[in-house]
């Protein structure tokens, strides 16, 4: 009787096992279904002339009026900001669905959590679909008009595509520190604390100089280099510049005043640098920046080292 019973049991595993083959090897065969790469494509994208990149953190919208793209319709955009944006539209691609059990949580997830893309032309909505990145930030999904969620990537980069779009509304500005350039400057006020330092920069015959000193031209040339090409790391917003509050009363480092032709001031605080920070925290008009204190080093000059010798 165990003799039969041994014996059915030996005839149910090989059945079992001779199924799980043939489902095996059946599968094996089948690829995923392709997909269109052209899902995501925006027709035209060199004539978009608006970006609105919508999430339950922020809203950033941006658009060119004809001359240069603005932030929001305040602040001007980085130009460099702009191209990486452009670049990542036109090149990003879907690689492959999201696996079937999955869809349906990161839906949910992306439609919630995610940031929605919104691409006009002349007014005209061109192209909408959403961004989300996986915790590993590894890996961007995005969701289109199918409401199905892709897994997307750049064709030969590795780049965690869902950063970009989830970057908040100043990470996108223009973060020049003086925005003009010499033809439109009157004049320079550098104020170090120590009025034999200190020193004002004016124009003396069509010159611009140093006033009260025989002006070596080229240093003061590479010192007006330096300040015009200044940028901020970050511009902090109202939230994150409290940090920094007790430090930003107390008496800067340095103060630079530029003045343009039309008597407008530009002035620009430097604050001694916080131990173990990477950063020096800086303020132009009432905001608050991060400066690297490398490039500060090309404008943190004394009235003496423009002595001509």
């Amino acid at each position: 009787m165990q003799r039969k019973k041994n014996i059915r049991l030996l005839i149910s595993l090989v059945i079992l096992i001779a199924a799980s083959l043939v489902i095996l090897l059946g599968n094996s065969g089948k690829k995923d279904a392709p997909v269109n790469k052209d899902l995501f494509l925006i027709e035209n994208l060199e004539r978009i002339d608006q970006v609105v990149l919508e999430s339950p953190a922020s809203k950033t919208e941006l658009r060119f009026d004809g001359v240069k793209w603005r932030i929001n319709g305040r602040y001007e955009a980085d130009n460099q900001m702009i191209k990486v944006l452009f670049a990542t539209l036109k090149q990003t691609t879907p690689k492959r669905l999201v696996a079937a059990h999955l869809q349906d949580s990161l839906r949910k997830e992306i439609e919630s959590n995610g940031v929605k893309i919104s691409c006009y032309e002349a007014g005209a909505l061109s192209k909408e679909f959403r961004s989300l990145g996986n915790g590993a930030k590894t890996e961007t999904y995005f969701s289109g008009e199918d409401k199905k969620v892709y897994v997307v990537n750049i064709p030969g980069y590795r780049v965690f595509i869902a950063a970009i779009f989830a970057l908040p509304p100043n990470e996108w500005r223009n973060k020049q520190v003086f925005n003009f350039n010499w033809q439109n400057i009157k004049s320079l006020e550098v104020d170090l604390g120590d009025s034999r330092q200190s020193f004002k920069g004016s124009f003396n015959r069509k010159m611009f100089s140093i006033e009260g000193i025989a002006t070596d031209t080229t240093k003061l040339d590479q010192f007006m280099d330096a300040l015009l090409q200044l940028r901020a790391e970050t511009i902090l917003d109202s939230i994150q510049s409290k940090k920094y509050d007790s430090l930003t009363k107390q008496k800067p480092l340095m103060s630079i005043v530029l003045q343009d032709i039309a008597n407008r001031s530009y002035p620009l605080q430097v604050f001694p640098m916080i131990k173990g920070s990477d950063f020096v925290i800086g303020k132009v008009n009432d905001e608050t920046i991060l400066v690297n204190p490398f490039a500060l080093q090309k404008i943190y000059r004394k009235r003496d080292y423009f002595i001509a010798r």
